[in-house]
């Protein structure tokens, strides 16, 4: 009996063990939501299409591989990012493939000191080519520009793929980049439905080399121009191409110089210089629109230029105008003295008393008859006519004091005051933001270049391993605002 008690115990402690031990094991699986599995830079590649480029997993990189990105810059917030996205790929590469040291995925990234460099861009890839790496990534500044180097890649085995911006060489594995089309309609469809859908706009375009500005520049237009009727496309401005401009400008500025004077050089003509008398020759531009982050802050400069330079203009002429108003005063006062003092007031007043009455109406009644013949006092007598039957609506616009022109002039300057232009644009860094917040920005395309690098890095590797690639990859945007600014959403992908 005491056996057969001791074998039950035994069984029920066993039984107990196990049901907690799968107790204790099922607890430590539950997921309770308190924290998550998801890295915080996951809410940037969530947007990327195909998803197979939103991590790095399956991808069996042979030790030491050498992937090199380049991009068009290393300065700007946008590039910034683009550079975080392919150091992080390359951490969770090496990472999930257990790589340390020696062994390690080796990932770089390079890009000219000054944005939009296409020479540097081109010394860049000459000296990662003579590196040998496995596979190149590039955002091309000029799509032309480096065809020498992609033949000279070819003949020695190193694939390219392209970021940020597309490429038309033949050999290019694969495109990660923001749909640039589709982003641009969203930027020119936003822009005229802020300025009430009639008017003129502005492109500010920064290159008109690369395949990005090619897109969105063309795109802008092709929305304006398919679905706005009453929008006017008044001018696409080139970045690369203003040197024509500043000459000009710096000639007319030059023209009619004293001598001795100092002579304006083109060379110290700013962009902004040249986009604000591209507005003042617009009077009538109602919207600004820049195709990356530095041609929206050059809008926003000239508008500011053309703002000072207009309040300056009004108050000039203000001062004109009230200058002359008092000179015009004081000839009327003086003109009422005269007409008090000449001969005749006497006569007049005899007239009005009744003495000799019918000798001052004899000279009167010639003058009427003489109205339509020729002469001097018949010429004063039709002037006089015409001038008291004038229509009340033209006295009306009329110059009562000799300001009619000058008003009308005034009055249209009014009307398109500078600082009334809708900026809006692509990218947004710390300056676009703090404009953005301001309202002197009124929208933005925030792309996503966090996933634009990682994506990259992604592609590069799928290509050494020969495992197929999409030929575009899009990596999504954003339309933000002040409005949404703040929204915990779109915080996580902003970059600065």
């Amino acid at each position: 009996m005491r056996r057969k008690f001791m074998k039950t115990a035994a069984l029920a402690l066993a039984a107990a063990l196990m049901v907690g031990a799968c107790a204790k094991e099922t607890e430590q699986n539950t997921f309770t939501g308190d924290t998550s599995e998801e890295p915080d830079y996951q809410v940037s590649l969530n947007p990327i299409m195909p998803s197979a480029y939103r991590d790095v997993q399956g991808l069996k990189l042979e030790k030491g591989t050498y992937i090199s990105i380049i991009g068009k810059s290393e300065a700007t917030a946008f590039w910034k990012a683009v550079r975080s996205g392919v150091m992080q790929a390359a951490e969770d590469l090496n990472r999930e493939l257990g790589y340390s040291g020696n062994d390690k995925i080796k990932v770089t990234y390079n890009g000219p000191a000054k944005s939009e460099d296409i020479d540097e861009q081109v010394n860049i890839l000459d000296e990662e080519l003579s590196r040998y790496p496995d596979v190149i990534g590039i955002a091309s500044i000029d799509e032309e520009a480096c065809t020498v180097q992609f033949d000279l890649a070819t003949e020695n085995g190193i694939p390219i793929i392209a970021l940020d911006s597309g490429n038309q060489y033949p050999g290019i594995q694969c495109t990660v980049k923001t749909d640039n089309q589709e982003a641009a309609r969203t930027g020119a469809y936003k822009l005229a439905d802020e300025i009430g859908g009639e008017g003129d706009v502005m492109v500010l375009v920064h290159d008109s080399k690369s395949e990005t500005a090619k897109e969105r520049a063309k795109s802008f237009q092709n929305e304006i121009a398919e679905n706005y009727p009453d929008v006017r496309t008044a001018e696409v401005v080139y970045c690369d191409q203003l040197d024509d401009l500043k000459k000009q400008m710096a000639e007319e500025q030059n023209e009619g110089l004293e001598e001795g004077g100092r002579k304006v050089e083109k060379e110290s003509v700013t962009d902004a210089d040249a986009v604000q008398y591209l507005i003042e020759q617009h009077p009538g531009l109602k919207g600004i629109f820049g195709t990356n982050d530095s041609t929206t802050m050059l809008g926003l400069e000239a508008i500011q230029q053309a703002e000072q330079a207009w309040e300056e203009g009004q108050k000039e002429e203000k001062d004109q105008r009230e200058d002359t108003d008092q000179k015009e005063d004081g000839r009327t006062q003086e003109q009422t003295g005269e007409d008090a003092r000449e001969p005749g007031g006497e006569m007049k007043e005899a007239a009005r008393s009744g003495d000799g009455a019918g000798e001052d109406q004899e000279p009167a009644q010639d003058s009427q008859a003489g109205g339509n013949e020729p002469g001097e006092n018949g010429e004063k007598e039709v002037s006089r006519e015409d001038s008291e039957n004038e229509d009340p609506a033209d006295e009306a616009s009329g110059d009562k004091d000799g300001r009619s022109d000058r008003e009308s002039s005034v009055s249209a300057k009014e009307n398109t005051d500078p600082a009334e232009i809708v900026l809006m644009g692509f990218d947004v860094g710390r300056e676009q933001l703090k404009a953005l917040e301001e309202g002197e920005i009124s929208g933005l395309v925030v792309q996503n270049p966090f996933g634009i690098g990682y994506a990259s890095v992604v592609a590069a590797a799928r290509t050494v391993l020969q495992s197929g690639n999409e030929a575009q990859v899009s990596t999504g945007y954003l339309w933000v605002t002040q409005d949404n600014m703040n929204d915990a959403s779109i915080q996580k992908m902003l970059y600065q």
